[in-house]
């Protein structure tokens, strides 16, 4: 671990793999070229938090880690110069989410939904600017809330604001089939009630189809059971 690299956290990567790095163009004066790395080990220069609320992309609300250094193409570390993260989301255009006076960065973001990065070494002295890019999913949050009694099934809302269909699906065996769709209200809220069997168990997941704007969205496995 670098000297540099006293803020970094422990978590696991799932953001996308790099998408096509942008391309790093040296100057006239042959200055040393430049690279952009992860400050922390085993990590690209933005993760998110290996805690997981539910299965698959990170869920919006997210932390997303910035941890940027640059160094030379043999490992040298760099320190002059600034830095520049944006993001651009489906449809936007490029928008700076921080920045730094020095070639280095430990900051934090929040997932937003679908979107492209991009960190912007600016160069200085005998060091050559470069930048890099990644791409990253991110699916919406279900804050759902289990019902039992005489009726047992699941209730909840959708985050951001979501008006449309929630699709219910029932495991048979090792494979998920559609159950049922239910839609959300003006308040992008909903419900579903769902059977019990008469011994053993039912197991429900639910899910939002993915968009340009997010990633397929999936709640943890509930079940049902009579008494439950």
């Amino acid at each position: 671990m670098r000297l540099r690299r006293i803020l970094a956290a422990a978590v696991v990567t799932s953001l996308a793999a790099p998408a096509a790095l942008l391309t790093t163009t040296a100057p006239a004066s042959a200055a040393t070229a430049t690279r952009i790395v992860g400050g922390t080990d085993g990590k690209g220069w933005i993760y998110p938090s290996s805690y997981r609320t539910q299965p698959g992309a990170p869920v919006y609300g997210d932390t997303l880690s910035l941890s940027i250094n640059v160094e030379t193409e043999s490992g040298a570390a760099v320190y002059d110069g600034t830095l520049t993260v944006q993001r651009m989301l489906p449809g936007k255009d490029w928008k700076t989410i921080a920045t730094s006076s020095s070639a280095y960065l430990y900051e934090s973001t929040k997932a937003v939904g679908n979107a492209s990065y991009r960190v912007l070494y600016s160069g200085s002295g005998d060091y050559a600017p470069s930048s890099a890019g990644v791409t990253g999913k991110v699916q919406r949050k279900l804050d759902l809330q289990s019902v039992s009694g005489k009726r047992a099934g699941l209730k909840g809302k959708v985050v951001p604001t979501f008006h449309g269909k929630v699709v219910v699906l029932k495991k048979h065996g090792k494979k998920w089939k559609k159950f049922k769709t239910v839609r959300t209200n003006k308040k992008s809220r909903f419900a579903v009630y769902l059977p019990t069997p008469r011994k053993g168990k039912f197991f429900w997941q639910l899910q939002i189809p993915s968009s340009k704007a997010f990633a397929t969205t999936k709640s943890r496995v509930y079940y049902t059971k009579r008494g439950y």
